[in-house]
């Protein structure tokens, strides 16, 4: 295909030179790790560790999240007991480093070794998602999946229809549907996926005319029933548990209660200012403006009922009150955007973090270089969107990822909900910094300033909310 690289540079990366950053990578996570051991958290992280114990301890699982990290507590809980917590901490480096492999190995199909080096170092290094490893919560393990059934994606699109081995396509699905029952928002990328494979995945010349479709349809349709199949005995079993249709888990049940309605707090920065409900951020309180009405959720016993009440209450609330429930979809937006990191969050609100954190010039550093990484990284990735030469398939993926991204954070209001794009905002970045660049068309140049001037703006009520933070972090 025209928009391959050269062989010789596709060849050129070995993994041992990721031995390097990645090593980097799992020494900076140990001692976040090490910070961490002995403590439990709050809110989500006690309620993994409650489900993974009780699901060991019982051998049934009722809680409302899909079934893989719990599973795993579960698993680690039968081998260390009361450390389970802090093996599932260790384990999360080595799901790191698997992770940084593949965000590698992604930016060396399009740009060879130097974009695969930088794009390992930008991963190793890059804090806030370094900081998951820490923390009991479901994204380390998320993206141990979702990264390689992109990259599968990804070279499947490369190598085209008929040249790419049929297992291409079916592993990325395997690998899609064991991220959804990790994270059961991931739901919503399985048909937008479909459809880039459809459009992504190309005939090569030699084909048959009569196979030489614009759509790859099989293709697409063998990588979505793969990713089906993958959820569907869990979804069976949820048929007989809650004796209706719930595909992974009833989480839907909090993301409908918190993102569609007039409670839409988002704590991923809740609990940075004076306010213990409330995000900081004057400006950001302006946008949004304050709730037409009292809002409560029902109080349904069961929770497959509970999201469907909430989702048809949450819907009726937003037609009945549009103009703050636009208001406040910007203000997800923002969040999403925001320079806050989810550790920073961890670090106020946790007690007892040990050394090195412990260290108030240690941790303001961390807490700084935390924040600044966020914009530094984005706008590194819109470069790399914007100018990577011939990436035109991870450039349609990103965009994909991009909208499924922002559609979740509308509905959650989780800052955290950008993990899954960021090792790919990464790899593009490492294609802009290893000059793997070309003149982009007029439209991609419009649309990148237009992307970039929305960014800076988005920043703007994120400004206080940061220095905010910041103020309590340090002086904390």
């Amino acid at each position: 295909m025209a928009d391959l690289p050269p062989a010789e540079e596709s060849r050129s990366l070995r993994l041992t030179e990721l031995v390097l950053p990645l090593g980097v990578g799992a020494v900076l996570r140990l001692l976040l790790v090490v910070s961490f051991i002995g403590t439990v958290g709050a809110g989500d992280e006690a309620q993994y560790l409650r489900l993974g114990w009780g699901w060991h301890e019982f051998e049934v699982y009722t809680g409302m999240w899909a079934p893989l990290y719990p599973g795993l507590i579960s698993c680690l809980t039968a081998m260390f007991g009361e450390g389970a917590a802090d093996a599932v901490r260790f384990v999360q480096i080595g799901l790191a480093v698997w992770t940084g492999v593949w965000t590698a190995l992604m930016a060396n199909m399009f740009g060879g070794r130097k974009a695969a080096l930088i794009a390992a170092w930008g991963y190793a290094l890059y804090l806030p998602l370094a900081g998951f490893t820490a923390l009991l919560y479901s994204e380390s393990l998320f993206l141990a999946f979702f990264v390689p059934a992109l990259y599968q994606l990804l070279r499947y699109a490369r190598e085209g229809r008929g040249a790419a081995p049929v297992w291409r396509g079916p592993l990325a699905g395997l690998a899609l549907g064991l991220s959804v029952l990790t994270r059961e928002s991931t739901l919503i990328v399985i048909p937008p996926l479909m459809a880039w494979v459809a459009l992504a995945v190309r005939p090569q010349p030699y084909e048959p005319c009569r196979a030489r479709t614009n759509l790859s349809i099989a293709p697409a349709l063998l990588f979505g029933l793969t990713a089906i199949l993958t959820i569907m005995p869990w979804t069976i079993r949820n048929a007989h548990l809650f004796n209706r249709l719930v595909p992974v888990a009833t989480s839907a049940n909090g993301s409908a209660l918190i993102g569609l309605n007039a409670y839409d707090i988002n704590y991923d920065i809740a609990d940075l200012g004076p306010s213990l409900v409330d995000a900081p951020g004057r400006l950001r309180d302006m946008i949004r403006g304050p709730e037409p009405e009292p809002w409560a959720p029902r109080k349904v016993k069961n929770a497959a009922d509970a999201t469907s009440y909430n989702l048809h209450d949450g819907a009726a609330f937003a037609a009945k009150h549009p103009q703050f429930f636009l208001r406040s979809r910007v203000v997800e937006l923002i969040d999403l955007l925001s320079p806050h990191s989810y550790i920073l969050r961890a670090i106020r609100i946790t007690d007892g973090v040990g050394a090195p954190l412990s260290n108030v010039y240690i941790r303001s550093l961390f807490s700084l270089l935390a924040v600044l990484l966020v914009p530094l990284v984005l706008l590194l990735g819109l470069g790399g969107w914007a100018f990577a030469r011939d990436a035109g398939p991870l450039r349609s993926l990103a965009a994909n990822l991009a909208v499924c991204t922002g559609a979740v954070s509308i509905i959650s209001g989780l800052t955290r909900y950008r993990a899954p794009i960021m090792p790919m905002v990464i790899v593009l970045g490492s294609l802009y910094l290893a000059g793997c660049r070309e003149v982009p068309s007029p439209r991609r140049r419009v649309t990148a300033a237009i992307l970039a001037v929305g960014l800076i703006l988005a920043w703007i009520p994120s400004i206080e909310p940061t220095r905010i933070a910041l103020s309590t972090i340090w002086g904390s």
